[in-house]
């Protein structure tokens, strides 16, 4: 929610946790997305992959895009061919796996679970459709000669992991590096089709993820390096991703871009590059970080809210290098991982005395107290770390006083959409009228990826050509 509108997803309702493909609610359709202003500018928009923000009425195809190929869903919350821990089973409350391709938001191809034997879609090969999808949609729009947005959201590597046969075993990291193998052969046909079509120097490339590794899966979690804790703690492990950025010419190749950023961020920089205008009648939570990718400057952002999953719960605050956890809370870990904050599930109230980390010196939130020096007199004092008492404690007060503030702000929460409940006919079905929902969904049609117009005039080859090359790769 808060990639596609640039707002903290508080704002937008979608919490608290997760909406799932049986939830009522989703993405409230005032909501603008990145991908309906882009259309106001005169791209073409399209998406493959995993879409977590509601189903029937609040698809893709109904928040800006033109076109949409892929399951509406992470892969635990439909039955497939994936056996792997963490699926599916046909005795969930989910039903087979939809594929829903096109502009209309209809289901296309669903397989019969109640079938004797049970008719599985092969999840394990869905990236090929998904990188077809896309190739599709690109060449199309290069041959219209129309500007493109394509958000590619795969399904790796949420748990379960996966992978065909082929790639089984092919990493060092198991079956989570298989996953990751996955993404990258990808990407790496994506950046050949920008080669082959001529567009390299004029696509940005945008590669990154929403969370940071999930710690229960342990080897199948991710790895979050020197970063505390993970996934749906508000400790910098369960914020901070990966960011990969290219547009040659633009930006610059092998640099590390060092800069305050966000997810948020990207609607109005976007908007920058594009020439959308903002919208006026809200707030927007992201800034331009155009001066950090080209280098032009600092990064405009300021401020960060760390808000809780379960709860929708603002727990810290970051203002530049320093941050002020308020509260605390594990999740997505067990023991007998060393670090009990973690996967201690008690909310803890820090507001009497809370904990304030310097990012800058200690991104991995190990010293919750800052070093505190007094002056030249004290030996410590040349350490980057060393902090005055009153430097602290103007900090902390300043950062307390901010969060107070915002935590009174009500306009930071819009109504909850995951408390409008849940209903098996909101699964995506191909015969809605069957029974019993929404094991019962189930049709014939087997319709892929739209076609691949070619011309005729150019030396672009035949897709058939181009998937033999990608394949190489």
């Amino acid at each position: 929610a808060s990639l596609m509108t640039g707002r903290y997803y508080t704002r937008t309702g979608v919490w608290p946790g997760v909406l799932s493909p049986l939830s009522v609610g989703g993405l409230p359709l005032t909501e603008v997305t990145l991908a309906t202003m882009l259309k106001s500018v005169n791209y073409t928009t399209g998406m493959c992959g995993k879409w977590h923000l509601g189903t029937n009425q609040f698809l893709p195809t109904n928040h800006g895009f033109d076109e949409y190929f892929g399951a509406p869903m992470t892969q635990n919350e439909c039955v497939s061919n994936i056996r792997y821990p963490g699926s599916a089973s046909p005795a969930s409350n989910f039903g087979p796996c939809p594929i829903l391709n096109g502009s209309d938001g209809a289901v296309t191809k669903q397989l019969d679970l109640l079938a004797s034997p049970a008719q599985l879609y092969d999840m394990l090969s869905i990236d090929d459709e998904y990188d077809a999808a896309a190739e599709s949609f690109i060449r199309r729009a290069v041959l219209r000669r129309q500007p493109f947005f394509y958000y590619f959201s795969s399904h790796h590597t949420h748990a379960p992991q996966f992978a065909p046969n082929s790639f089984l075993g092919t990493s060092r990291r198991g079956l989570h590096g298989d996953s990751l193998a996955l993404i990258d052969r990808s990407v790496g046909r994506l950046l050949a089709l920008l080669k082959v079509l001529g567009i390299d120097d004029q696509t940005l490339m945008i590669f990154s993820s929403d969370n940071g590794g999930s710690l229960i899966w342990k080897d199948l979690g991710g790895v979050n390096g020197d970063f505390r804790c993970g996934k749906g703690t508000t400790y910098e492990g369960g914020h901070r991703v990966p960011l990969l950025v290219r547009w040659p010419g633009r930006i610059r190749a092998n640099a590390i871009l060092e800069g305050f950023t966000s997810s948020l961020d990207w609607f109005p920089t976007i908007g920058n590059l594009t020439g959308f205008k903002l919208p006026t009648d809200r707030a927007i939570d992201g800034v331009d970080i155009s001066s950090v990718l080209f280098e032009t400057g600092p990064s405009l952002r300021e401020l960060f809210l760390y808000f809780e999953w379960r709860t929708a719960k603002l727990m810290a605050i970051r203002k530049g290098k320093w941050k002020l956890h308020m509260y605390t809370r594990g999740s997505h870990c067990s023991p007998p991982y060393p670090d009990p904050a973690c996967y201690n599930d008690t909310m803890a109230n820090l507001t009497a005395q809370p904990l304030l980390v310097d990012l800058e010196h200690d991104p991995g939130e190990k010293q919750l107290t800052p070093m505190i020096c007094n002056g030249s007199a004290d030996p410590w004092s040349l350490d980057p770390r060393c902090v005055s008492h009153e430097k602290y404690e103007n900090t902390e007060a300043e950062l307390k006083a901010e969060f107070l503030r915002l935590e009174a702000d009500r306009s930071l929460w819009a109504p909850s959409q995951m408390a409008r409940g849940t209903s098996p006919d909101r699964f995506p079905c191909c015969s809605p009228g069957c029974s019993p929902l929404p094991h019962c969904c189930h049709c014939s049609s087997t319709r892929g990826p739209p076609a691949t117009s070619t011309d005729p005039t150019s030396a672009l080859g035949s897709p058939d050509d181009w998937h033999l090359r990608m394949g190489e790769l």
